[in-house]
């Protein structure tokens, strides 16, 4: 009985009540596209539930915003970082999702966001370049540092609390503009998702994070043109 119990005791998060809360934290500016988002999560978790747990985390900053903001004015600034963020979600409404993906907050001239599928945020990244390419071509292109990292998340609301999450924020730092990068756990998970398998991904750095009591190894989705992440999505998927 008392193991009965405990299954029943599972923690859930309802997401009809954190709803509210999932819009407070998106920006004005891009709560329809936020509103959308959220939809297709109902959508993929048709019982109405998001469980907390473990999660791939993934921290994308737009790289040279204070270049830009020196040189163009705090306005223009303003507005690339509306488009980034606006355009982070249209991305995430484009593709069709294996699995749940969910916003947790801007921060800055950054976007946070949680994925149970590693695929899904190479689906993610690659739409949200193609976007960011044909709005770049009219003003200045838009690079951006991806960080990904894997650990338990705990959703208050759509507030995350999260030894991981602080970790990768940590991590920022040694992932170079334009790259995917990975922190050695998310790396050991991510690998035989992909149809190149650990022969796509190569050791570039490591870094000092709480909690581990060694370096952690920081590893790059290996990119060797401007298309190269479009064809490994279409090869995850013909594959598939």
């Amino acid at each position: 009985m008392r193991d009965k119990d405990k299954l029943l005791s599972t923690q859930y998060v309802d997401l009809d009540e954190v709803h509210y809360e999932f819009l407070k934290y998106a920006p004005a500016y891009a709560r329809d596209e936020a509103r959308e988002a959220l939809g297709k999560v109902l959508e993929l978790q048709a019982q109405g539930i998001i469980r907390n747990g473990i999660y791939y985390i993934v921290l994308v900053d737009l790289v040279g915003s204070t270049k830009y903001s020196a040189e163009y004015g705090n306005k223009k600034m303003d507005e690339r970082i509306k488009t980034f963020v606006t355009y982070s979600f249209q991305a995430l409404n484009a593709i069709n999702l294996t699995n749940t993906s969910i916003f947790l907050k801007e921060i800055g001239d950054a976007v946070l966001f949680i994925f149970q599928h590693f695929p899904d945020i190479l689906k993610w990244k690659n739409e949200f370049d193609n976007y960011l390419s044909a709005f770049g071509k009219i003003t200045e292109p838009y690079i951006l540092r991806t960080c990904v990292h894997v650990g338990e998340v705990s959703l208050n609301g759509v507030n995350p609390i999260s030894l991981a999450i602080s970790q990768t924020f940590k991590m920022e730092k040694s992932i170079k503009a334009g790259e995917i990068g990975l922190t050695e756990t998310a790396y050991n998970i991510a690998w035989p998702t992909i149809s190149r398998a650990y022969r796509g991904f190569s050791k570039t750095a490591e870094v000092e994070l709480d909690g581990y009591k060694k370096p952690v190894s920081i590893y790059k989705v290996d990119l060797y043109d401007e298309d190269d992440l479009a064809r490994i999505v279409e090869e995850n998927e013909t594959s598939e």
